[in-house]
């Protein structure tokens, strides 16, 4: 038989009504603090009124008000504030528009009430709030009522247009970081980079209301991945890149080789993707190389140097030009000019990404 404790009894021993399950914990009101009904349902109950530990077995159900956990068992402590569920764990959060799922998850409460207490979950943990945005990971620490999180072991994320994969990342007021960075992904501003690691500020848009990146730094090993002008993909690699809202810019030193999809390559001590434009700037010891398809002389033409070709209207080999500005990589006054050599420029990963392996 089902046992189902309404624990609002119990709060004048047990204190059960300001343990922070995983809910809104207690709000102040007028100066005071609102009790908050908690209750607890399961097949099989045990408590202990003079310690405050409770273990629940069996179709474990913990409501209170914001908040509905469900668990095969549960166990914790009402004096410390702290409970733990496990087996098939998942909750929900109407007030947050949130979801969770894991294999288990445990609440602390905040005794000070400032704040909604702190839940973490472990074991494919799958975080969702609103339509869109979702966050998998190992193990995600969060506070509910915030954007605070913490997640680590192969993260997976989309969180307001922001996708992210990452070995661990975390968030704090309107600061950001991660480390181990496969992919960060802004689909408003169109671009994406990997590196060890990426920290950066969001601040809210004024149009959306959404948070938008405001600031941002890439460290080792960065790859910066862009659309340009002209439609053709760009990546930019580096050991550092440096993106700032207010100056349209993201300038990526160190290093620094850009690869377009068509093959064309610039070399420079640091490069700058100018967000308006799409259009990059190349500074310092640039150069520039792409190549010009020629046709090839049959063995008798070569011998002759090309005279027979030429009376015969073969075309001749395209003379050296620089490349266009718009959307191919800029260099700066003085650079050196393109060279059209046959050696290979492109390493076999960037000669992969260009031929879209």
């Amino acid at each position: 038989m089902k046992i189902k404790r309404v624990l609002a009894a119990l709060c004048a021993i047990s204190a059960l009504c300001s343990a922070s399950l995983p809910a809104i914990a207690a709000q102040a009101q007028q100066g005071g603090v609102k009790k908050v009904e908690t209750t607890l349902s399961a097949d099989s109950i045990d408590y202990n009124v003079n310690t405050g530990d409770a273990r629940a077995s069996g179709n474990v159900v913990i409501k209170r008000e914001g908040a509905t956990l469900w668990g095969d068992e549960a166990e914790g402590n009402t004096n410390d504030e702290v409970m733990t569920l496990r087996g098939n764990v998942r909750g929900e959060f109407p007030e947050q528009d949130a979801t969770l799922k894991s294999e288990s998850a445990t609440w602390t409460g905040d005794k000070s009430k400032r704040t909604d207490g702190l839940v973490e979950a472990f074991g494919s943990v799958r975080l969702t709030r609103g339509a869109e945005d979702y966050l998998n990971a190992d193990y995600v620490r969060w506070e509910p009522g915030t954007e605070n999180y913490a997640a680590r072991g192969g993260v997976d994320g989309l969180l307001e247009k922001k996708i992210l994969k990452a070995d661990d990342a975390r968030r704090s007021g309107n600061k950001f970081w991660a480390t181990g960075v496969r992919r960060y992904e802004d689909l408003v501003e169109k671009f994406a980079v990997s590196a060890r690691t990426v920290e950066g500020t969001l601040a809210p848009d004024p149009q959306t209301g959404q948070d938008a990146l405001k600031d941002m730094v890439a460290d080792r090993n960065v790859v910066l991945d862009y659309v340009d002008r002209e439609g053709l993909k760009t990546r930019v690699t580096g050991d550092r890149a440096v993106y700032s809202k207010a100056r349209g810019t993201i300038v990526v030193s160190g290093n620094t080789k850009a690869v377009r999809s068509d093959g064309k390559t610039v070399t420079a001590d640091t490069m700058v993707v100018h967000e308006d434009t799409r259009v990059i700037e190349a500074k310092g010891n640039s150069r520039i190389i792409f190549v010009v398809d020629e046709e090839e002389q049959p063995a008798d033409q070569k011998k002759d140097g090309g005279k027979n070709a030429k009376k015969s209207g073969a075309p001749a080999r395209s003379a050296e030009k620089s490349p266009e500005t718009g959307g191919t990589p800029k260099a700066e006054s003085g650079a050196k000019r393109p060279s059209s050599g046959s050696e290979s420029t492109l390493s076999d990963d960037e000669t992969r990404w260009v031929e879209g392996w």
